[in-house]
């Protein structure tokens, strides 16, 4: 009996794997065919033949890789799995499920963010010394208190963070800053500085940027540790609850 009621687990167990290795085969292909964003993959009676396996199976392997963000499957005539481009804001998406089940905290993701995104700024100080970009971080950093509202300020002051990040030139750590920093300014969305502090964070951006194009990597971590530390402060201040609430799964579907 123990044989006979362990069967279904196991068969289960199999097929899981085995969409899950086809995932990595479509992943590989993707990559082998040199296929971007916005190009269709095989039909789905080409892909069964190429990678020999069942309808189900293909299909679980292809809302795999849906989850993810990584295709879209178009329904109707035409249709079909897209390849998707790659957004840390997916990437943060996935992981805030896993977030939400293991309990983490707003608090802890800052912890975390106080921790890389400081790093990514000392890497983009030893690796932009007197580049072009670092000179237009400079002027992206300049230009944000000249915003007409809101919602441009969230814009520049995000760019300046994201630029920050990618001119370390390190995909994971960018990868996993961007998708924290997406995942908390979801929850705070609405909690801004008053507009008489937003020249402060303004200049201090300015002053990261600076240090950047100087190259001078420990200046630029110490003022991304102290401009990030007093924004965590101020939301703490107005809501001193929401940092110790538990991440909720930002499902987009």
């Amino acid at each position: 009996m123990s044989t006979t009621a362990g069967a279904p687990t196991r068969r289960s167990t199999r097929k899981d794997k085995l969409a899950n290795n086809v995932a990595q085969s479509v992943l590989r292909d993707i990559k082998r065919r040199g296929l971007g964003a916005g190009d269709q993959l095989p039909k789905e009676a080409d892909m069964l033949e190429e990678y020999s396996v069942g309808r189900g199976t293909l299909r679980e392997a292809l809302r795999v890789l849906e989850t993810c963000g990584l295709i879209a499957l178009k329904p109707g005539p035409g249709g079909g799995p897209v390849v998707q481009s790659v957004h840390p804001e997916d990437f943060g998406r996935v992981a805030s499920l896993f977030f939400q089940f293991a309990e983490v905290t707003y608090r802890e993701v800052n912890e975390a963010r106080l921790i890389l995104e400081p790093m990514a700024a000392r890497l983009a100080a030893e690796r932009q010394k007197g580049s072009d970009a670092a000179r237009e971080l400079v002027d992206l950093a300049a230009a944000g208190p000249d915003a007409p509202d809101t919602e441009t300020y969230l814009h520049i002051t995000a760019d300046f963070h994201a630029s920050v990040i990618a001119m370390g030139e390190n995909t994971l750590v960018s990868l996993v800053c961007q998708s924290l920093a997406e995942i908390f300014r979801d929850r705070v969305r609405s909690v801004l500085f008053p507009k008489t502090r937003q020249h402060d964070v303004h200049a201090a951006h300015v002053d990261i940027a600076e240090a950047i194009l100087a190259g001078d990597g420990a200046r630029a971590e110490s003022l991304m540790t102290t401009h990030m530390t007093a924004y965590v402060k101020y939301v703490a201040k107005q809501h001193p609850a929401l940092l110790d609430e538990v991440v909720v799964w930002q499902n987009r579907g």
